[in-house]
């Protein structure tokens, strides 16, 4: 209601203004109402510029790594050199070597007799015009391939050095593989029953085979004892040749067959059989 009373008034008052005006002097200028302030239309509120995205540098491509170097591999050390192969050499009769004393050469000749010392072994070889010894040290025989074919009967080729030694000429090879077997040695020792060996068979070449009834072991030498059933026999084995047979631990064993072939000897009035090489003893 205030507000109607409000606007009532003011009506009224408008109205009254002409009247007064008319009625009286000049008519004073009116004094404007004063209305209440008018609320400035809102400015719009502009939205900011974006921002300009700057434009992305163009990539630069990281330089591909080159691959890094694999290390050098490390060179296998080289293998000891195997002695070199002998150049061939032309056979020489072994009659004219008395000529040729620290030559090399190389002769054929067959094994006519065989034997042994505490270093090596000796071969006597003969060709129809004379005979020489091959000397074959320890480290060559086991360097030989063919050593086993090597025995009386075999035919031989070797190459090695003429020499002399307390006036018997000898052929010396360095090395194993100077030595072949071009005829391997055949059996020449008739085969004995123990009992059948006596004094009188000194100095021959018998083959025997039994069984091992004992060994007994020294540093100078090994004493087997063969048993065949018909008796027992001392076989003598010196060092050169016990070290080099094949299977020798089987000898521990009493009861192990065996064969050797040997020279038959006489030693303070006991029969003994003594193999030359080797291989003159094979362990069954």
């Amino acid at each position: 209601m205030s507000g109607q009373r409000w606007l009532y008034w003011m009506l009224l008052v408008l109205c009254l203004i002409p009247v007064l005006v008319s009625c009286g002097g000049p008519s004073p200028t009116p004094t404007p109402l004063s209305l209440p302030p008018t609320r400035p239309p809102a400015t719009p509120t502009v939205a900011p510029s974006p921002t300009p995205i700057p434009p992305t540098p163009a990539l630069t491509p990281t330089p591909r790594p080159s691959p890094t170097a694999l290390p050098s591999p490390t060179p296998e050390p080289s293998p000891t050199p195997a002695p070199p192969t002998p150049t061939p050499i032309p056979t020489v009769p072994i009659g004219g070597l008395a000529e040729r004393t620290g030559q090399e050469v190389t002769v054929e000749g067959r094994v006519v007799a065989v034997a042994s010392f505490s270093k090596g072994f000796k071969f006597t070889l003969d060709d129809g015009t004379g005979q020489v010894v091959l000397l074959m040290w320890l480290n060559v025989y086991d360097d030989c391939r063919d050593a086993r074919k090597i025995n009386l009967g075999a035919r031989v080729r070797a190459t090695g050095t003429v020499q002399t030694y307390e006036g018997q000429l000898q052929i010396a090879p360095q090395w194993g593989r100077q030595v072949k077997a071009l005829q391997a040695a055949a059996p020449s020792a008739p085969a004995r029953q123990i009992a059948s060996i006596t004094a009188a068979d000194q100095g021959q070449r018998v083959t025997i085979e039994g069984t091992v009834a004992r060994i007994e072991k020294s540093e100078s030498s090994v004493r087997l004892f063969v048993n065949d059933g018909s008796g027992e026999i001392l076989v003598l084995l010196w060092p050169n040749i016990y070290d080099r047979i094949p299977n020798r631990e089987r000898l521990d064993t009493p009861g192990t067959p065996v064969q050797v072939v040997g020279e038959v000897k006489i030693y303070r009035g006991t029969l003994e059989v003594i193999p030359v090489l080797p291989y003159d003893v094979v362990v069954r």
